[in-house]
């Protein structure tokens, strides 16, 4: 990520690209990356960096598919929902474009995960059962 400069932890200060520091990231300045508006005249942010940002956001909004566990339903994806149209009420276009949800399947009348130790990730099971398997 950009701000993260490869360090996802972020352990050392002033390692973002251009020197940006966490009061950079002003409201005026996640407006101009989330909401296309104009970027504030005391934006501490270089130009070209700043304009980075907006592109590679842009590149990947909207999302075309959340995916997430079906115990995460009435959080995480119900409020993913409710921000993207609270915060891009007049856009629909911004809006997830799909959402699914996981765990509904079971494997001799137990869940389906690592942690009971009868899940196959995806490469294992073409392995096992072939490519054309798995399509199915």
């Amino acid at each position: 990520h950009i701000l993260q400069a490869g360090d996802m932890y972020c352990k050392e200060e002033g390692t973002a690209p251009g020197g940006i520091r966490a009061e950079d990231m002003t409201t005026e300045v996640w407006d101009a990356i989330f909401l296309g508006k104009e970027p504030p005249a005391d934006c501490k942010i270089p130009a070209e960096l700043l304009n980075k940002m907006i592109r590679e956001f842009n590149y990947w909004y909207p999302f075309d598919l959340r995916v997430s566990g079906k115990d995460l339903i009435q959080n995480h994806l119900t409020f993913c929902l409710y921000t993207h149209t609270s915060v891009w009420s007049d856009r629909p276009d911004m809006w997830p474009r799909g959402m699914r949800s996981n765990g509904h399947l079971l494997l001799n009348a137990e869940k389906m995960s690592k942690s009971t130790g009868n899940f196959k990730t995806l490469n294992q099971a073409i392995q096992e059962y072939s490519a054309d398997a798995m399509r199915f």
